[in-house]
């Protein structure tokens, strides 16, 4: 059987190291084979959104194979050094009777942001593969904030974004001091200044010069494997000079993390031929990498290590 010759044989590889992963299936280090008949065949296969982004987890895909399908091969194309496989469930009354099938992506930080195909391939009892169903699916960069550039040049990107990431599953905090003063911590999210009563004036948010918190990653040892966090701004940000600081929260149980920070910004190229609308591109710059070691968590009590200064505009 199919699935038994890939757990068993030689050529087995778990697949650790693929930056696309299928949590129930088994990993065989090959090109997906696709057939030239028509059968056995998947019918559908989709997640319930075209949207991932990188080191998003737990994305269910569920699909629809003919009735003498006995195994399903998936692939992310031009990103998978092998091919997943997980078994054809059962018979759909509903459907003819054809078979069921289900699987658990995780998209790790390393699968490049853009758009991309699942390639999915029935494999028949005699690991006979019929064609190739393709899935289209939006992966957007971590650092995103779902905006959608990385699928559709002509959307213009956030103007700014200032983002913190690590490497270990702790509670680190992205603090910045604004020009105005203000602190910005996940208690704190974004660069407006209360008014007298502590209020946060809702026009003031909606400021494209307003820079927001993009989440508390990790927060309070709650893990959610992304250990990211971005302050965004959607247009140009209020110039003056930025205080950036690294605060470890909480260790989550680690002795130490190593964390970079990183700045990205919209640059505008070439008209679409189509539309006319111009296309729009992010540029990186790498602004500073550090450790912060498990005996400086202070449960949010200092503003945390000081990284650097961004001064903005930081072009002319």
């Amino acid at each position: 059987m199919l699935l038994l010759l890939l757990a068993c044989g030689g050529g087995f590889v778990s697949g650790a190291s693929e930056a696309f992963r299928i949590r129930e299936g088994v990993f065989e280090d090959d090109e997906l084979p696709i057939g030239d008949g028509e059968s056995p065949t998947i019918l559908y296969a989709a997640s319930a959104g075209f949207v991932v982004s990188q080191g998003q987890g737990s994305i269910r895909y569920s699909g629809l194979a003919s009735k003498d399908a006995y195994s399903i091969g998936i692939a992310f194309e031009d990103v998978s050094d092998g091919y997943w496989v997980v078994p054809a469930g059962s018979p759909d009354v509903t459907q003819d009777s054809n078979l069921l099938f289900s699987a658990t992506a995780d998209f790790t930080d390393e699968v490049p942001y853009g758009l991309g195909t699942l390639v999915f391939v029935a494999f028949d009892g005699d690991g006979k593969p019929g064609p190739a169903y393709r899935s289209s699916l939006c992966v957007l960069p971590d650092y995103a904030d779902q905006n959608f550039l990385a699928c559709d040049p002509t959307i213009p990107p956030q103007d700014t974004i200032l983002s913190l990431s690590w490497d270990t599953d702790v509670d680190l905090d992205l603090v910045v001091v604004a020009p105005n003063g203000k602190v910005v911590s996940p208690k704190a999210p974004t660069t407006v200044l209360p008014d007298e009563k502590g209020e946060i004036d809702g026009a003031a948010i909606d400021d494209p010069a307003t820079g927001i918190l993009s989440r508390d990653s990790n927060g309070n040892c709650d893990i959610d494997g992304l250990r990211l966090e971005s302050l965004v701004f959607a247009g140009e940000p209020a110039p003056g000079d930025y205080d950036v600081y690294a605060d470890l929260f909480g260790a989550c149980g680690n002795s130490s993390v190593r964390f970079e920070l990183a700045l990205f910004e919209a640059v505008e190229g070439p008209k679409d031929p189509e539309s006319g609308d111009p296309t729009w591109t992010t540029a990186r710059t790498d602004l500073a990498q550090g450790i912060v070691l498990s005996t400086q968590a202070d449960g949010g009590a200092s503003l945390g290590a000081y990284v650097t200064t961004v001064t903005f505009p930081t072009k002319d």
